[in-house]
């Protein structure tokens, strides 16, 4: 595999991260954490300005509005929004766009996609299963039944924009819930991250317009989520890395950097080793993803597993190596920490990972 990027992506990945650094700074992300002002119409705009640089269409087709990149593509910017930790819903939403590209009609592609890709509507995906599980055999939204069901804890926009929801399905399924079917329905529930946001959402499965390839892509669209959560991981700790060897560089101690201290030099140097050495980790999975290859899940669960248990470990470490401004409310380490938390339980904390990756190989040797 080719772990050289080209000048496209280089460039690409350029726009989104001098974007971000212009309207998602420090003072923005702070805004959004303590909800002041108009915070979610603030969200609306960043998403819809974001939108308009083609970052909302990367996995969707140029026939739809979109750009048409692979995963991997969308993983190099997935990194800069995890080294930014912006406030938006960038995985839900092109997990949502991934699935309607590969697994829906052509109708439902030209309904859906070019207001996905133009930042109209934000994606969505509801792929939990009970206890915590997600994988496609455990989704438990089932379509013959007309009692009211509940999608929980499903990530959300903050912002007032409309969202358009793929639903797992009881037989590893996948469906569309559109907007309209939403509308007054959603219950907001507390996120330990700031900048992300979670919601409960009660529907009625009769309505969800189902993708016709959705049981052939619905183990794809996990891993791919996996993917990204992984990517986005690697860019938080690859910031915690720098925001930490900066700060080491100018807080003083006994009148000289604390960086010139052996055991900081020895703390930045191992938290430089969760940096960079784990990156094609998470490349060789999104290319594996890509290729289809045979142990692409395989090559997905360990990224996320690995990254996400890395993420936790930096940030925390970060904070402390910030002493006691670190741990203010002022600086910005709690908002990586937060963020770290969130990736490592969404879709799947390592533990459920690890133990889906020994069953599997256990199968296989046995």
């Amino acid at each position: 595999m080719n772990y050289l990027l080209n000048d496209d992506q280089e460039a690409f990945i350029d726009t989104a991260r001098k974007f971000l650094s212009e309207h998602a700074a420090s003072s923005f992300l702070h805004q959004i954490a303590d909800r002041r002002g108009d915070w979610r119409q603030e969200l609306k705009l960043l998403w819809q300005a974001f939108a308009e640089l083609g970052f909302a269409g990367l996995l969707i087709g140029e026939q739809f509005g979109g750009i048409g990149l692979s995963l991997f593509d969308t993983a190099l910017i997935n990194e800069v929004v995890g080294a930014a930790v912006a406030p938006m819903p960038f995985i839900a939403h092109h997990l949502c766009c991934l699935a309607i590209q590969r697994a829906g009609s052509p109708a439902q592609k030209a309904k859906w996609l070019p207001r996905l890709a133009s930042g109209e509507l934000i994606g969505s995906v509801a792929l939990a299963g009970g206890g915590g599980r997600y994988l496609p055999q455990d989704w438990r939204i089932d379509q013959s039944t007309s009692s009211p069901q509940q999608l929980s804890n499903l990530e959300v926009s903050g912002s007032d924009l409309p969202s358009l929801i793929v639903v797992g399905l009881t037989g590893g399924g996948l469906g569309i819930l559109s907007p309209e079917q939403t509308h007054g329905n959603r219950t907001d529930r507390p996120c330990v991250d700031p900048g992300s946001f979670l919601a409960d959402v009660i529907i009625d499965a009769a309505v969800i317009d189902p993708l016709p390839g959705g049981g052939e892509y619905g183990q794809a669209i996990v891993d791919a989520g996996w993917v990204l959560q992984a990517a986005q991981a690697c860019g938080g700790i690859r910031a915690c890395v720098e925001q930490a060897a900066d700060y080491a560089k100018v807080r003083e101690q006994f009148g000289v950097p604390i960086g010139q201290f052996q055991a900081v030099k020895h703390q930045l140097a191992d938290l430089a080793l969760e940096a960079d050495p784990n990156r094609p980790l998470v490349w060789h999975a999104a290319q594996a993803a890509d290729a289809g290859q045979t142990l692409a899940s395989r090559y997905a669960a360990l990224a996320k597993s690995h990254l996400s248990d890395a993420y936790l470990r930096v940030a925390r470490k970060t904070i402390e190596l910030h002493g006691g401004f670190g741990y203010t409310w002022e600086a910005d380490m709690h908002l990586y920490l937060k963020r770290a938390i969130f990736l490592h339980a969404h879709l799947g904390n390592s533990l459920y990972l690890r133990q889906r990756l020994g069953s599997a190989l256990t199968a296989r040797t046995a």
